[in-house]
């Protein structure tokens, strides 16, 4: 039982976060739910841990949407474009340029930038397997690495992508085009 709570308390905190950005409240989660505070914090004990439990779910949901393209038969050029900007069809439609003010949240803050740094021993492997198969031009793979967790750290930690009018998902589809055209044959 307390599984499924965390389960809708963690989708409800995603869409208030979607609604409200790092401003939703734990009564705004208990008001849609109709359950008590006193049950969100039985399952997280703060805002702070609520909003860690959000980010892993998340990743988690993207390593398997990812796992899904590296298990697929696309060419490794199309799997490699798909598995960098991999992310579920519920996380879509987030702004997350609403991660303004994540420095009030340090933990939450490290939390993401781990995330962001792991798992990439399957990207790593399709480039050496690129530049094995002359589909990719041999590149530094930890300056390749390093680019890319940038721009994602950057597109999500400032407000420059919703200054130009671009959503985030936008966003990352051009940094892999951009990417991608600097190593593709």
């Amino acid at each position: 039982m307390d599984h499924d709570i965390r389960s809708e308390v963690l989708k409800e905190a995603t869409l208030q976060f979607e609604k409200k950005g790092l401003k939703f409240t734990i009564q705004d989660i208990a008001d849609q739910l109709h359950i008590a505070k006193k049950t969100i914090y039985h399952l997280f004990p703060s805002k702070e841990k609520l909003m860690i439990a959000m980010i892993e779910d998340g990743f988690e949901k993207i390593q398997e949407e990812k796992e899904k393209i590296i298990q697929s038969s696309l060419p490794i050029d199309r799997k490699l474009r798909k598995v960098l900007i991999a992310f579920p069809k519920a996380y879509q439609h987030i702004d997350f340029g609403k991660l303004e003010g994540l420095e009030k949240y340090p933990d939450v803050a490290e939390c993401l930038n781990r995330n962001l740094e792991q798992n990439w021993e399957p990207i790593l492997s399709m480039m050496t397997e690129g530049i094995r198969e002359g589909i990719f031009r041999k590149v530094d793979l930890t300056v390749f690495r390093l680019m890319i967790t940038a721009s994602f750290e950057k597109f999500l930690s400032s407000d420059g992508l919703k200054k130009a009018g671009i959503q985030y998902q936008t966003g990352l589809e051009h940094m892999v085009d951009i990417v991608m055209g600097g190593i593709e044959k």
